[in-house]
């Protein structure tokens, strides 16, 4: 009751930020709740009698060197220089070719890989119990469940991921005193004919084994210590390498996890033959439980919700609850949800929890979210739950700056210029005989793969011929500078990043002999997922100028780049044409078809996440939009879709159509749990609509981008330039700008900005709203 009514605002507003139920989870997909750290994470189930816990560490994967020690990345035995030229001529020739000589395999490419489960099992007899509750508490990270049980009273469990301490954590307690037998496992029974250890050693289990079955397999090792009040500890082992607590040994107690792999994310260069293997993680994880075991757990909870509040706090934007929402379950709330009407906590709810899940599974030194964030059931996961760079990952980032959690980005800079850079110059000598700079292409892991795939599945070419990956990921690197200033930063971390990947746009970029306009252009590309092999997309071309733009606006640390950059640019196509059905070209060539309701909107990638389409072409923006449809075609129904259109309808300044797609997407996309599932059928998990929808709800209250790149005098903010009427009455706090200050206004009951506030002086900005009217 405290909690409810120290969040409980008067009228319209209501915010207890949680996720809660009245059962435990029946599968993953649609039950099951998220916690981490970054690096570890775990989907709890909160069954009563039997809790388990599926355990995921960032670095443990299959596949790569620790699959073939010859791995190359996915790169070719010999340059393909001389085929490259050849398709080139063809499709200068004729417009459109077959870049398939450039594909490569995708043998050893790997998949990110369960762990294991945590199973702690109470010897209830098979009593009844009552007031069963489970949820995740968002503004603290920290997840619980409780029933009442005979003889036990309330059975409290507790959980919770530390980032200070590296470890998962899991309390458990009685109010009556007295907790009934306990009995802990650690294992994985999929590692079916797999080298696996499970032992139990005094009050520690240890899980340790190969992630395949192979001697040069990654080794992983996984510790889970039972701790009492007053940091005792107990012999609990047993000979079936499980735990055992005995009834009234104590009234509480709490499990501590660590795990951590032989991954090194420091090995993968040619000096250290691309092996990315370090040493056995043993006695560091040994070193980790042994020092988390020692710490009281009030300790461990404050320090944790501490170091989360800080991130989760710096930014918030609060909906309105006029049905109150907050009262029901959320999986109810799902399965009442309707389309027509929407519900504004449940939409408010999901940004909260986009905010929360790229918190959870994105820190300073983790490697970054992929596909599935840092949650998966599988030895081997969909699309491997890799790093797809045509859209999903970027989604994760989406918003990071602007809601201040720019530093959780840090393990993503590392993972480009450790894992991507080395493999890549190979990659951009062999494909292209370019010398400097580097490239990858779609699908990533982390083990430097970074050639084309394709090769071995139908179409290839169309998920593999996107040069201009490695270019998105340079927006983000600019846009924590544009925010930060951080100017130490920029020149140890992004300029490097920002000036290779600009190297090799400029080498391998060619004079259009097509049209014969004198403009370079990318050949081969296809725009990404789509099945014409051309010269010239839109979204290649776009990204290399807002790339180049970008560079020539930060601090000037190579004049001999910014040279070739503004010789470039002069005759760089800047993918940005209207066509003749009105609408904004895919391709250099007019090619479109207006009935294609394609997935991607890549060739409104200068609308958004870009800036380099200007506002003046805002009609031929909403004719695409609608060729494009809502998100649902033969081709897929996904979420993502549906959350980037939302986007690109907010940038409109159509409240309507942005707010539509966000229900429909609630409608199709979303489970009980709010998991973005990747069609109405529930089987596959996938984050990036999750985290799409911070970024969307965050457009609809706040638009900053540089509409005109590289213009002089004032840039334009506007605030709420999208916002739907039943979301009228709600509270923004905290958002940043480009520059680095913060701004706070509420929408009134009329649609009215009031109470603006601006913290930290940012020069050369107009506040206006979405009317542009200027905001005082």
């Amino acid at each position: 009751m405290l909690k409810l009514l120290l969040f409980l605002v008067t009228g319209a507003i209501a915010a207890p930020r949680e996720l809660w139920f009245q059962q435990p989870a029946a599968d993953w997909v649609t039950g099951a709740l998220p916690i981490g750290n970054g690096r570890l994470a775990a989907s709890l189930f909160n069954g009563i009698e039997q809790d388990i816990l599926t355990l995921n560490v960032d670095s443990l994967w299959v596949g790569g060197p620790f699959q073939n020690q010859s791995y190359q990345g996915g790169n070719p035995d010999k340059s393909l220089v001389p085929e490259l030229r050849k398709i080139r001529d063809a499709i200068f020739k004729n417009g459109t070719g077959d870049p398939s000589a450039l594909l490569g395999e995708s043998t050893n490419f790997g998949s990110y890989s369960v762990l294991g489960n945590l199973t702690v099992k109470l010897n209830l007899n098979g009593a009844n119990t009552t007031r069963y509750r489970r949820s995740l508490e968002l503004s603290n990270a920290v997840a619980s469940s409780q029933f009442t049980a005979p003889k036990y009273g309330e059975i409290q469990r507790t959980y919770f991921c530390s980032f200070p301490q590296q470890a998962c954590v899991y309390h458990l307690k009685s109010s009556s005193g007295v907790l009934p037998d306990v009995t802990v496992g650690l294992n994985n029974q999929l590692r079916v004919g797999v080298p696996t250890n499970v032992s139990a050693i005094s009050n520690t289990l240890i899980l340790r084994g190969l992630a395949e079955n192979l001697p040069e397999a990654m080794v992983y090792d996984a510790r889970a210590a039972v701790v009492f009040p007053n940091g005792k500890t107990k012999d609990l082992a047993m000979s079936t390498g499980e735990l055992f607590v005995t009834s009234g040994t104590s009234s509480e107690l709490w499990i501590v996890v660590a795990a951590d792999t032989n991954y090194d994310i420091n090995a993968g260069t040619a000096a250290q033959k691309y092996s990315f293997k370090g040493v056995d993680p043993a006695d560091k994880v040994e070193g980790t439980i042994s020092s988390v075991q020692k710490i009281p757990y009030a300790s461990l909870l404050k320090q944790h919700v501490q170091d989360y509040s800080a991130l989760y706090d710096q930014a918030s934007i609060i909906l309105p609850d006029p049905v109150s929402s907050v009262k029901k379950p959320t999986d109810q709330i799902v399965k009442d949800y309707d389309i027509n009407k929407g519900d504004p906590f449940l939409e408010g709810l999901l940004f909260d929890y986009g905010r929360y899940l790229l918190i959870a599974s994105s820190r300073s030194n983790s490697l970054p979210p992929n596909l599935q964030g840092k949650w998966a059931i599988g030895l081997t996961n969909p699309w491997g739950a890799d790093y797809h760079i045509n859209i999903n990952i970027q989604m994760g980032l989406w918003g990071a700056e602007a809601l201040g959690l720019g530093s959780t980005l840090d393990g993503t800079w590392e993972w480009m210029t450790k894992t991507l850079i080395p493999r890549g110059k190979e990659t951009a000598k062999l494909i292209y005989g370019v010398t400097e700079g580097w490239v990858a292409f779609n699908e990533l892991n982390i083990f430097g793969h970074t050639a084309m795939k394709g090769k071995d599945y139908p179409g290839g070419s169309k998920w593999a011929d996107y040069n201009t990956a490695n270019v998105w990921m340079m927006q983000h690197v600019w846009d924590h500078f544009s925010y930060t200033g951080n100017q130490s930063w920029y020149s140890t971390v992004g300029f490097p990043l920002l000036s290779s990947t600009a190297q090799f746009h400029l080498e391998q970029l060619v004079l259009d002999r097509h049209t014969n306009d004198n403009s370079l252009v990318v050949n081969p590309c296809n725009s990404p997922e789509q099945s014409i092999s051309t010269f010239g997309c839109s979204i290649h071309q776009q990204q290399i100028t807002e790339l180049f733009n970008n560079i020539l606006k930060g601090p000037s640390l190579s004049r001999s780049l910014e040279s070739r950059i503004k010789t470039a640019l002069k005759s760089l196509d800047s993918g940005i044409r209207v066509g003749r059905y009105g609408q904004i070209q895919e391709w250099k060539l007019d090619l479109d078809d207006p009935n294609d309701q394609h997935r991607h909107l890549s060739h409104l990638y200068g609308w958004y996440p870009g800036y380099v389409i200007p506002r003046n072409l805002s009609q031929a923006v909403q004719t695409t939009l609608i060729h494009r449809g809502w998100g649902k075609w033969t081709d897929a129904n996904s979420g993502w879709e549906k959350l980037w259109r939302s986007i690109a309808w907010a940038g409109l300044n159509n409240a309507t159509n942005a707010h539509y797609e966000l229900r429909f997407a609630i409608q199709e996309n979303f489970a009980g749990n709010l998991f973005s599932v990747y069609d109405p059928k529930g089987s596959i998990f996938q984050a990036d609509a999750n985290w799409a929808w911070k970024a969307a709800v965050l457009e609809m209250f706040l638009r900053d981008r540089d509409w005109k790149f590289g213009a002089q005098g004032e840039r334009t903010v506007v605030l709420a330039p999208a916002v739907p009427e039943s979301w009228y009455g709600a509270e923004v706090k905290g958002i940043r700008i480009r520059g680095g200050g913060q701004v706070s206004f509420r929408v009134d009951a009329k649609g009215k900005i009031q109470g603006f506030e601006q913290k930290g002086v940012v020069k050369g900005v107009r506040f206006v709203d979405g009317a542009g009217n200027k905001v005082a």
